[in-house]
């Protein structure tokens, strides 16, 4: 409770000492009038009195320093002069006994509140149910109040039982009285600022009041709002940010008028231009997209160009005994069976000059046999059958380095190209789901063994490249063949878990996979605005937000259809009821309208800055609203105590 200052209790009774003074001057001068002056001691006076249990001290405490001032510095004693006080003070409370009460109970509320800042939970400002903050603050309350009344009857037991008493009810009704009016102050402090905010952000209140209402219904903290902006791109509204800001749009959407056209436009033209949208960003996160088939149309050409050079080798061959080839690959095929001793026996076969059972010695016959291998090895997929030609095949090369000396150097050039094909094969198949499709530790493993050069290659080897460039080509295939469904999209470049961004990282690098899987979640999200507002889905809940801002059936936005939904139709009746409505909008301004047209612009504007201040402006908690309940409990029990004199 507030306390007075030794300085201001010297100034309150050199004052009355003053006053006083000249009172006795004029002894025989008519008792205080209901002038300025007297109103001022009187409201003075008061406010200090109606303090609670300190304030009657105070007073007291001043008019006997003044007295006692008085008393030295004039022939009075010091009990004439409180006597003239005691009646001075009773002509003036009963000249303004309004005044007097007012004062009283101001007194009674500034020297509580700070009580109740204080000690929250003693007043029931504190947590718990309503009954035992009723409680604890009932229990205060008899307490302040039988305290007070002792102070003010000098220890009546009566006069304190009668201030305990009314201390203890008006304490136990402050936290519920307190509430409830704190909420109803709280209510009128709001809608006088959202009317300012909205009017400052060129909104209508009723727009700018369900904006705020969808936007906490979503779980959203408006001052987190320009963070999701940035993060959701240059093309986010404010209707992408949660389920019931699109249901908003939707309702508008569904209502006739300039909000419906609003909506629809801006949702149409941002879908119109989505592909456009992931085309760049699939360029710049995965580079410029590639044909496969040009690719290997191209490898292929170049694998030609070494024709003349493995000519060139072969000038310089010499025969060669393929003899302990021959007899390792006919051991083999009297061990295995099935498919790979059959394709065993073809490649022995092979090794014999055309048309005869003679062994050849020519190292181009050993040449053309591995190429043969190569061949089959591209389609084969029995274990078996792959083992027993790789096995074969190295024989096989073993021989032709021997007997064809440069034959490696040019078999560098050529492996690298073959290399380079199979990757770009295995690039488009990184973002399956089958068998197929490298598991993300894999496709690491295959991209820092094709960087190394194999043979006699000089330089890292363009592997990982192809493969880069077929896992763009199959992200350009998905998109061609899923234009008009992102959700498809999403699902078949992002996969149902981590892996195809594991995989496209180790491609692209983490931060250009993170920004595309970002673009093609936010185009899903920007889809999925569209389609809860312009299309049919999540119709019930559509109709819900539509009736609330009175757009459906029986919400108040047109005579004619709450006419016509009570049973009246008929083409003489509908004219009716179109002059009707004409006549009413000419009578009443369509603010509904004009508020879901505001409300249009600010869910699906670009121009988000100015709405989200006002979001935030009106989210703020009230300072005056915050007082409201505490200076509630504290004028109970001031009047209580006022009640109890």
């Amino acid at each position: 409770m507030a306390e007075l200052t030794i300085d201001q209790q010297q100034a309150i009774a050199m004052a009355q000492a003053k006053r006083l003074r000249a009172a006795a001057e004029a002894k025989n001068a008519a008792p205080p009038a209901d002038d300025g002056l007297s109103v001022a001691r009187t409201a003075t006076g008061g406010l200090i009195e109606g303090i609670p249990i300190i304030g009657p001290i105070i007073r007291g405490g001043t008019e006997r320093a003044a007295a006692a001032t008085i008393a030295a510095f004039s022939e009075e004693t010091y009990d004439q002069v409180m006597d003239r006080i005691r009646e001075a003070n009773k002509a003036e409370k009963e000249a303004n006994p309004k005044i007097d009460m007012a004062a009283q109970i101001t007194g009674g509320v500034a020297g509580t509140i700070p009580a109740i800042m204080a000690a929250p939970a003693a007043f029931g400002a504190g947590g718990g149910s309503l009954l035992a903050r009723s409680g604890a603050s009932a229990l205060t309350g008899m307490a302040m109040g039988g305290t007070d009344a002792a102070v003010r009857s000098r220890g009546d037991l009566g006069d304190t039982a009668w201030g305990a008493g009314s201390g203890l009810v008006m304490g136990a009704a402050g936290p519920a009285v307190g509430a409830a009016v704190g909420k109803g102050f709280k209510s009128l402090i709001d809608a006088g600022r959202n009317l300012r905010v909205a009017r400052s952000a060129g909104m209508e209140p009723q727009a700018l009041k369900y904006l705020s209402r969808a936007v906490r219904d979503d779980g959203l903290d408006a001052a987190g709002l320009p963070a999701r902006f940035a993060d959701m791109g240059p093309e986010a509204m404010l209707a992408d940010l949660g389920p019931n800001l699109q249901k908003q749009a939707g309702a508008i959407a569904a209502t006739p008028g300039r909000g419906q056209e609003i909506v629809r436009s801006a949702l149409e033209d941002r879908a119109a231009g989505a592909n456009a949208r992931l085309a760049q960003t699939i360029d710049e996160t995965t580079g410029r997209n590639i044909v496969p088939s040009e690719i290997q149309a191209d490898i292929a050409g170049n694998q030609r160009s070494f024709t003349p050079l493995y000519r060139e080798a072969f000038r310089e061959a010499r025969p060669y005994d393929l003899e302990p080839i021959a007899s390792a690959l006919e051991v083999d095929i009297n061990r295995l069976r099935g498919p790979a001793q059959a394709r065993l026996r073809q490649v022995r076969n092979m090794l014999n000059i055309a048309d005869s059972n003679v062994l050849s010695n020519d190292p181009g016959v050993m040449f053309q046999t591995r190429q043969a291998i190569d061949g089959i090895l591209k389609t084969e997929v029995d274990p078996k059958v792959i083992s027993a030609l790789t096995e074969a095949r190295q024989m096989l090369d073993d021989g032709l380095t021997r007997a064809v000396p440069r034959i490696k150097e040019v078999d560098a050039g050529y492996a690298e190209l073959a290399r380079q094909d199979e990757a770009l094969t295995r690039g488009q198949q990184v973002l399956d789901s089958g068998r197929t499709a490298p598991r993300p530790s894999e496709l690491v493993a295959e991209v820092e063994r094709g960087v190394q050069p194999q043979g006699m290659q000089i330089g890292p080897s363009a592997v990982p490249l192809r493969l880069s460039q077929g896992a763009r080509a199959e992200i350009d295939r998905i998109v061609g063949t899923n234009s008009n469904d992102i959700v498809a999209m999403n699902r078949l470049i992002k996969g149902e878990g981590d892996w195809n961004r594991a995989r496209l990282a180790t491609l692209f690098g983490p931060e250009k996979a993170d920004r595309l899987f970002k673009v093609l979640e936010n185009e899903r999200i920007y889809a999925d605005t569209a389609n809860t507002a312009t299309r049919n889905s999540e119709s019930a809940a559509r109709l819900a937000a539509q009736n609330e801002l009175g757009g459906a059936g029986g919400g108040g936005f047109g005579l004619k259809e709450s006419f016509k939904a009570g049973g009246m139709r008929g083409a003489a009746r509908s004219f009716a009821l179109d002059k009707a409505e004409s006549v009413a909008k000419a009578l009443l301004p369509d603010t509904e309208a004009a508020a879901r047209e505001s409300l249009a612009k600010a869910l699906v504007g670009k121009d988000s800055e100015g709405v989200v201040n006002a979001l935030m402006a009106v989210s703020a908690p009230s300072r005056a609203a915050a007082l409201a309940s505490p200076v509630v409990k504290a004028l109970l029990l001031s009047s209580g105590s006022a009640w109890a004199r």
